[in-house]
Parts: structure tokens; C-alpha cells; sequence
């Protein structure tokens, strides 16, 4: 970044509105779910929701999908952490590309991302790969956590460089000059004054997993037959049909 006060001041201020829209998406997420959910369970019985909640491929479903979406974030948050940091601070050959493919896997479609890792990894060098190693990740568990992961690094590295922007580089200068080494610079100054707006990231990162459906039907398939029936049961639960969704 550059050392000019209007640069700075500038910077922390659009980093800022970042947050604010990031935290309100998210806010505006979750109270339209259960807004979407509590208009159409008052349209249904209370036997049948109580016949789901206690069907056990409905939990399983929901434990399935809380455990890989949160696989998916601590993965993000160990590479992308790191990769904001120095697209927020360096300046390096290849940092717009970096960010502009940052922000195309974003707007990505599902499908096409899903397709792609189909490809991908069903043709070499990633499939020799698999081969030398003894495991098929198409149609797997793990193949789950695949397709989460791109778009929950993409929007997590968005959010934690913005966190990072909204912070004055000159405290960690001024920490440095005190003797401190670089790495507690960051521990001790950098990190707690960029702590909510990395947290907002995280919580973005996350949500994006756990809603991400097409691009993991596509590379991970379904791991039981019956539950297609099963979502065809749900959509009626809450009188949906083919067309609304």
C-alpha cells in the first residue's frame, strides 16, 4: 500500500464499507432463511415436520453438510489467511491477475465449477495422480470438500483483504521500529485490530460452503439412492415444486 495519509484514509474507508455489506449479506442471509422457512412450515402439518426432523437421513444430511463446509472453511482460512495478508502489504508481478481469477471464480456458476473438477480430475496429471496414490476422489466424501472449497477461499480471501486494507501498515512499521519481529508485528497489532473483519470472512467462507449444492451434485454425486425421494419429500414439506426451484 502506499504511504500516502489520503491513500491510507482512503483505503480504510472503502475496507470498512466492505465489512459493513459483508456482515449485512450475511445478516440478511440468515434472516431469509428463516423467514423462507418458518412462511412455509406454518403451511404444513406438525406431524410432518416432526416426521422429518426425526427422519435420520435428514440429520445425517444436515450433520454431512455442517462438517464438510467447516473442513472446507479451516482449509480457506490456512491458504487464504496467508494470501490476503500479502495481497493486502505486497506488491508482486502477477497481483492483479491474481486478484482478477479471484474474483472469476466468485462469480463462477455452480455448474461450470462442478463440471470443470469433473474434468479434471478424470483426465491426467491429476487422475495419474490418484492412481500412484490409490484413491478415485470422484463420487467420493472428500470430493464434497473439493467442490466447497474454491468459492469459500475466493469469497474468504476477498473479505480477509479487505480486513487487512482497513488496517494502517505504519502500526506494524512503528511495532518494527520498537524491535518487534515481524511475525509478532502481526500477531500482537495487526490481527486484533483486523479481528472483525476477518471473522466476518470466516463466517462468509463458511455460509458459502455449507450453501453450495451444484458444483457437489456434479463432483460428488449422492452417496445413497433413495434421496432424490428424500428431496422430492422436503420440497412437498414445504410446497415447492420443480419450477420454483
Amino acid at each position: 500500500m502506499s504511504g500516502d495519509p489520503f491513500s491510507a484514509r482512503k483505503a480504510r474507508r472503502v475496507a470498512g464499507i466492505f465489512e459493513v455489506a459483508l456482515w449485512s449479506i450475511a445478516t440478511l442471509a440468515v434472516l431469509g432463511a428463516v423467514l423462507f422457512f418458518a412462511t412455509n412450515i406454518r403451511l404444513t402439518n406438525r406431524e410432518a415436520i416432526e416426521s422429518l426432523l426425526r427422519d435420520g437421513w435428514f440429520r445425517r444430511s444436515v450433520w454431512l453438510s455442517t462438517i464438510t463446509a467447516t473442513v472446507a472453511t479451516a482449509i480457506a482460512i490456512v491458504l487464504g489467511m496467508p494470501a490476503a495478508y500479502a495481497l493486502s502489504r505486497l506488491e508482486f508481478r502477477g497481483k492483479a491477475a491474481t486478484e482478477v481469477l479471484l474474483s472469476s471464480v466468485i462469480v463462477l456458476p455452480a455448474s461450470t465449477l462442478g463440471l470443470f473438477l469433473m474434468v479434471a480430475f478424470q483426465y491426467p496429471p491429476v487422475l495419474a495422480l490418484q492412481e500412484r496414490l490409490g484413491c478415485r476422489l470422484v463420487h467420493s466424501l472428500p470430493a464434497i470438500i473439493i467442490a466447497q472449497l474454491p468459492l469459500a477461499l475466493a469469497l474468504g480471501i476477498r473479505a480477509w483483504q479487505a480486513a487487512f486494507d482497513a488496517v494502517d501498515p505504519r502500526y506494524e512499521q512503528v511495532a518494527r521500529s520498537l524491535g518487534v519481529s515481524p511475525g509478532r508485528a502481526l500477531r500482537t497489532v495487526t490481527l486484533p485490530l483486523a479481528a472483525s473483519g476477518l471473522m466476518a470472512g470466516v463466517l462468509l467462507a463458511w455460509t458459502r460452503a455449507v450453501a453450495e449444492f451444484g458444483a457437489a451434485l456434479l463432483f460428488a454425486g449422492t452417496f445413497r439412492m433413495h434421496a432424490p425421494n428424500q428431496f422430492s419429500s422436503l420440497t412437498h414439506l414445504l410446497g415447492l415444486n420443480n419450477a420454483e426451484l
